[in-house]
């Protein structure tokens, strides 16, 4: 069955595919060598109204969402009709021993007490580094957590490395200023091309069926510059960007997988949740084109030193 899935998934475009836009670690007020933060929002902003996009944002307390500047860019979004999510205060990770279940659900309490009062926030909270636990106890002590507190998890379908590149990009920047930003853009669309390709795949096989999906990136200066990039290219891909609250809509949502560790993106962790673990071994033996493969935090980082970026 995988073998006849890898050879239709690679053999054709992946149309009618429908997607929501999530963007992490809001509002991230880290200087940035050109485009400071405000503008960096300004230009997602204008991006997304320009192209009638929807998004949501998964804030920090740490990241700048517990100063004035910060909490006027996110009440930007709000009132720009997107909603406003929860990602933590401190962006502690849960499968950390040291960071203990109580404090943890202490610090996603802060963090509510900071966005609760905007416009769109939304009762959902998303995982730092998408780790929900590494052990029973952790993992469903905050699963019940959430459950008492009428909360969602702001789970992710594709995943990606944006994060990568964003960091690469500044280095660039901070040496040379008028760089010339294509290079880093053309491969910022073959990796998130790769992830969708490689997650909607996988999703498939998991749940049986196409879903709605719902991928990850960050609030980073690569998207101040090059959100409209990707919104177009998809679209030119035959994929249709739908709001993320018709997205969490599907069932698929919902789930709270028992895998352990706890996490990671859904067709991962209901893969783990099932014993069954061979989809990524499989689909890199599968796959030709070495672009397909640029999902890998690995393969990224080896075609960026490769072609100096």
């Amino acid at each position: 069955m995988l073998r006849h899935l890898f050879c239709l998934v690679l053999a054709l475009p992946l149309a009618a595919q429908k997607m929501a836009l999530s963007l992490d670690d809001a509002p991230f007020l880290r200087p940035a060598p050109i485009l400071a933060a405000p503008a960096q929002h300004e230009a997602m902003r204008k991006a997304l109204k320009d192209r009638k996009v929807r998004a949501i944002l998964f804030a920090n307390g740490i990241n700048g969402g517990d100063t004035p500047e910060g909490k006027a860019i996110l009440q930007a979004w709000g009132v720009a009709g997107h909603l406003i999510a929860n990602h933590s205060y401190s962006h502690w990770d849960l499968n950390q021993d040291e960071v203990s279940l109580e404090a943890y659900e202490a610090d996603v309490l802060r963090e509510e007490a900071l966005i609760h009062d905007l416009p769109g926030f939304t009762k959902r909270y998303r995982y730092p580094f998408l780790r929900a636990g590494n052990t029973v106890a952790r993992r469903d002590g905050f699963y019940a957590f959430l459950k008492a507190r009428e909360n969602a998890i702001g789970h992710v379908s594709i995943d990606t490395a944006d994060y990568l590149l964003d960091e690469r990009l500044r280095k660039r920047l901070e040496k040379e200023p008028k760089a010339d930003l294509a290079p880093y853009r053309d491969l910022y669309l073959k990796h998130l091309w790769a992830c969708a390709r490689f997650y909607d795949a996988w999703s498939r096989e998991v749940f049986g069926r196409e879903i709605p999906h719902v991928i990850l990136m960050h609030c980073r200066l690569l998207n101040g510059l090059f959100l409209g990039d990707v919104i177009d290219f998809f679209r030119a891909k035959g994929w249709t960007w739908i709001s993320p609250a018709e997205a969490f809509k599907d069932p698929v949502y919902a789930l709270m997988p028992k895998n352990l560790p706890g996490g990671e993106a859904l067709a991962d962790a209901v893969s783990a949740e099932r014993g069954d673990q061979g989809f990524v071994k499989a689909w890199r033996a599968q796959t030709s084109d070495p672009d397909d493969l640029l999902f890998s935090e690995g393969r990224l980082t080896e075609r960026m030193d490769r072609s100096g970026l």
